[in-house]
């Protein structure tokens, strides 16, 4: 039996790995090196804590996993002592590995990417106390999902937050959670439009909406569209079923007039069609009041509304809704239980608590104020550095403006090289069915800040100037 002498161990306090890992670490590269022989009695605990300036639960430990591992074993009444383990070759030594870093700052998304909130503006610490008033409270809601709809908390806080802001009323059994508004676009479709049913889309609109359509084999139809947004289809066209963004039309901006949603409603009952209104960022507008949803007018029950957490929070939550006619939601029930349901359960009980306690509206008033800000600034930016090139319409809301380029330009290509340098600007043709008559860019302005938008705007001129 020998004691093993206390060694020189260098530990990183401030590293990433574990304290106990890094001496776990040192004492199996000397075991293995031969540098500690079998039968070898590792200090005391107490002692090679004091000797390292960690607490005793670092070593033991580090102790316990020698243990685990076989390198070490404990005899009762007398300590710690290195195994017989033969010969093993420890890998050679190579270039010191980089430690890789596990902040979790939010990083800034490439300038003008259209629809991004700032996350650097988020109330982390008022979330990390929602989240651990559920552990507190019921960690069973971390993990046990209650009602394939999502936690019966979170949909009562949506009937409350739709009825106050959106006009529209509607009891949890109407809502369903689901994971972003792209899932609950695509449980729509799937329960109630069926084989090639014809599906009236907005031309442009959004592309992956688009796309999951002609997968399911849906025929797509091409709402023809004026300076008022959407006309209902013809009858001819035969679609049962459309898809609006009646708030903010997406991605041209606007709002749908009144008697443009009547129009809608009035073609919805007398062909015992449906309505999807996507109202993906309906919280941001920024001159007068909120303007009520399309399916708070319907008193028939052919609305479906879909919303989003995503551009209050960011695409990282992936948590939506969608309120259904009382008489169709077992229909939706059906469609979970044959493809199940993509919403986390975590998040669900913490937002309704940051729902409830007022969290989440402090933050909508206060981003607000600082995206209409930078909207003022994007627009100043728009007219000083792009002039005649490009013109673009106040819509007084939404999250990126969308610059009309003047005809000589490519917008596909234009965009194309300002990615090359460093910039997310797409290209307004690519919503569009076809090329046709669309020519421009979209530009994000929530999630960057003045200094920010100027030096992108210098480089989005400069590109222009390559290509003109």
């Amino acid at each position: 039996m020998v004691d093993m002498p206390l060694l020189n161990l260098a530990l990183k306090p401030g590293s990433a790995t574990p304290l106990f890992e890094q001496l776990c670490d040192a004492l199996r590269r000397r075991i293995v090196s031969g540098a500690l022989a079998a039968e070898t009695r590792l200090p005391p605990t107490r002692k090679l804590a004091e000797e390292l300036g960690v607490s005793r639960t670092t070593v033991l430990g580090a102790y316990d996993q020698l243990v685990a591992e076989g390198f070490a074993e404990g005899r009762q009444g007398s300590g710690v002592y290195v195994c017989k383990i033969g010969e093993v070759e420890l890998a050679r030594g190579g270039p010191p590995v980089e430690e890789v870093s596990l902040s979790s700052d939010p990083k800034s998304a490439l300038p003008f990417h259209p629809g991004q909130p700032d996350l650097r503006l988020f109330p982390y610490v008022a979330w990390a106390r929602c989240l651990t008033k559920v552990a507190r409270t019921d960690p069973r809601a971390l993990i046990v999902a209650g009602d394939s709809f999502g936690d019966l908390g979170l949909r009562l806080e949506v009937c409350r937050y739709l009825s106050e802001w959106r006009g529209v009323e509607a009891s949890p059994q109407q809502v369903l959670i689901t994971a972003g508004s792209g899932e609950a676009l695509e449980l729509c479709i799937r329960t109630l439009s069926h084989g090639t049913e014809a599906l009236g889309l907005e031309n442009p609109c959004y592309p992956p909406v688009r796309a999951f359509a002609d997968s399911l084999g849906r025929r797509i139809v091409n709402l023809d569209m004026d300076a008022d947004g959407a006309l209902p289809p013809l009858k001819a066209q035969g679609p049962k079923m459309v898809l609006l963004t009646p708030s903010s039309q997406f991605p041209l901006g606007g709002a749908m007039p009144q008697v443009r949603r009547n129009a809608f409603l009035t073609w919805a009952t007398r062909t015992e069609g449906w309505i999807i209104e996507d109202d993906y960022d309906s919280e941001f507008r920024y001159a007068g009041q909120p303007i009520p949803a399309l399916a708070a007018y319907d008193k028939q029950g052919r609305t479906l509304y879909v919303g989003s957490f995503s551009k209050i929070f960011s695409g990282g939550l992936r948590l939506g809704f969608v309120v259904m006619p009382t008489g169709v939601a077992g229909q939706f029930s059906e469609t979970l239980r044959r493809f199940g349901s993509k919403a986390s359960i975590v998040p669900q009980r913490a937002l309704a608590f940051f729902l409830q306690g007022g969290e989440f509206y402090r933050h909508i008033r206060r981003v607000r104020r600082i995206y209409a800000e930078r909207r003022a600034i994007l627009m100043t930016l728009v007219a000083k550095h792009l002039g005649d090139r490009a013109h673009f319409e106040d819509h007084r809301a939404g999250m990126h403006l969308t610059v009309h380029l003047a005809a000589r330009f490519d917008d596909k290509r234009l965009s194309a090289r300002a990615g090359e340098n460093g910039l997310n600007c797409p290209a307004l043709s690519d919503y569009h069915a076809s090329d046709k008559g669309a020519n421009g860019l979209l530009l994000g302005f929530c999630g960057f800040t003045g200094e920010e938008m100027e030096r992108a705007m210098e480089t989005l001129r400069a590109t222009i100037d390559s290509l003109d």
